[in-house]
């Protein structure tokens, strides 16, 4: 019996980095099966984007990732704040 490949579109989320000297709108969207791993994707984003202000000498921590389909609706943020702790 042959196997039915079934093409399943997967959910578009557009990454936009807010509060910083100047806001960023993503372009393009990313593919994910989901919020939560689109969740997971801006919360290593708002880390890698810290330490890369880290190793510049810089700290800011009042920016954001606002999370938004493809409609252009916000679902969610992340803020960087949240992103790390003061252990």
């Amino acid at each position: 019996m042959p196997v039915r490949i079934v093409d399943v579109a997967m959910p578009v989320y557009f990454f936009h980095i807010r509060g910083g000297p100047a806001d960023v709108e993503a372009a393009e969207g990313l593919e994910f099966p989901d919020d939560d791993a689109a969740r997971r994707a801006a919360l290593a984003g708002a880390r890698s984007l810290i330490a890369a202000d880290v190793l510049d000498g810089m700290l800011n921590l009042d920016s954001r990732i606002d999370v938004a389909d493809e409609g252009g609706s916000t679902l969610f943020s992340v803020p960087f704040a949240s992103a790390v702790s003061a252990g």
